[in-house]
């Protein structure tokens, strides 16, 4: 029973797409950060081209890259390519969660 229990906690773990605080920021904006995989980074676009920005992801040595290029070329970082995106949602969500102004 308790090896179920590890297992199961485990899984739960492995299935957390993105950080709880990160999940949190954009669900403030009603975006749901639920879905997973190929749905989360098309949700994920989508919410990001309703705010008139536009993106690209690759992968380096150590973790995702995403680009945003409008409305001003900035690059963020994540562990999966749905966080990065995330973190390129939430600089283009700053304004209407009342955050900023951002330096870089």
């Amino acid at each position: 029973m308790a090896g179920a229990l590890a297992d199961q906690a485990t899984l739960v773990k492995e299935r957390r797409i993105l950080a709880p605080d990160l999940a949190g920021t954009v669900a403030q904006a009603g975006f749901d950060p639920s879905p997973d995989g190929r749905a989360l980074q098309d949700a994920l676009r989508a919410a990001i081209a309703t705010r008139r920005g536009y993106c690209s992801w690759t992968v380096n040595h150590a973790s995702w890259v995403a680009t945003l290029y409008s409305p001003e070329e900035q690059d963020f970082y994540g562990t999966t390519v749905g966080e990065a995106l995330a973190w390129c949602l939430v600089w283009l969500m700053a304004p209407e969660l009342g955050i900023g102004p951002f330096l870089v």
